[in-house]
């Protein structure tokens, strides 16, 4: 809070303003006009003390106007809106299903998130190899053990996520990936010891020797933009950026689309599946993210994030919604 005095004409008038600094954008509000009289010290001190809940109020009203346009760079009001609506209808049927019947939600979604999540990866097995698997123990002819170990795994994690509070670290993020990796790949329990090459992707993966400094840089970048950013935007930009550090030898994609629905867990929002027959284009809206530095974030993220925004809303629509 600081005192301005504007000249206008031969009067010099007073004004109590203060500034409002969110991310890069600085915006200064007035918060009272104080007339025209020279002030003193104590008048002044005295007038800061009175408006100081005033200045608070008017501060946190700026910012929420600031977030709301930071917000509408990647989602508009109406996709905004409508993220709200879908967050209230999918939590309101969290409480008023009963166990059971949350349970059978919650699995159909497993299964329709295991077949696709794997099968981006190569995985073989149809949606109903998985359902058989998942659900009735019955192994499909000519399937590997690997194969069979993608899916496995792949419930394991979602179930653990889903009954346990889940706060993203460094030892949380290895636990994961050495749970869908078990029986898998034994190179678990850290972060990759050598260089890898991303097969068709133009960007080049983290040096081994930057890998802990660049996860450091992504868990600092998230939880400075936990309150800032819609969570979905949060969870889309963490999920690129983690891609692109590609932390581990194998089991990169897989880890960072339950990342990916750990930050919409923590945030009340349902679960997103990324569908198999769209894997070009998302591959493409990865991609088109590459050149944003690890601590940033511009318009280069706006395709990956609308590609989010309608596979959430398809999800919602195909898998919770059908739910009552």
């Amino acid at each position: 809070m600081y005192l301005e005095k504007k000249k206008i004409g031969k009067g010099k008038y007073n004004y109590l303003k203060t500034s409002i600094r969110y991310r890069d954008k600085i915006k200064t509000k007035t918060i009272v006009y104080l007339g025209k009289e020279n002030l003193t010290e104590e008048k002044l001190n005295i007038a800061m003390k009175k408006y100081k809940k005033k200045e608070e109020k008017i501060k946190k009203q700026t910012i929420e106007e600031l977030k709301r346009k930071t917000e509408y760079m990647f989602l508009t009001e109406q996709q905004t809106k409508k993220l709200e609506q879908i967050k209230e209808e999918y939590n309101k049927k969290l409480k008023i299903l009963d166990k059971k019947t949350k349970e059978d939600m919650f699995n159909d979604f497993l299964i329709i998130y295991s077949y696709n999540t794997n099968a981006i990866e190569g995985n073989t097995f149809t949606l109903r190899d998985t359902d058989l698997l998942l659900n009735k123990d019955i192994t499909p002819e000519g399937k590997n053990l690997r194969e069979i170990n993608d899916h496995l795994n792949a419930k394991k994690v979602f179930l653990h996520i889903l009954n346990n509070k889940t706060k993203l670290n460094h030892e949380k993020i290895i636990e994961i990936h050495s749970m869908l990796m078990q029986n898998i790949d034994k190179r678990v329990n850290s972060y990759r010891a050598g260089n890898v090459r991303v097969t068709g992707a133009k960007f080049k993966a983290s040096p081994t020797e930057y890998i802990k400094a660049d996860m450091i840089i992504l868990l600092k970048w998230l939880r400075k933009n936990k309150n800032k950013l819609h969570p979905l935007v949060l969870a889309t930009v963490f999920h690129h950026k983690f891609e692109k550090i590609h932390p581990f030898y194998d089991g990169n994609g897989r880890t960072g689309r339950i990342l990916l629905n750990i930050i919409l867990l923590e945030n009340r929002l349902p679960f997103i599946i990324v569908p198999n027959a769209q894997r070009k284009k998302y591959y493409e809206a990865l991609e088109k993210s590459d050149k944003v530095d690890l601590d940033k974030i511009n318009l280069d993220y706006k395709e990956l994030i609308k590609f989010f925004y309608y596979n959430l809303l398809k999800t919602y629509n195909t898998t919770f919604n059908r739910w009552s």
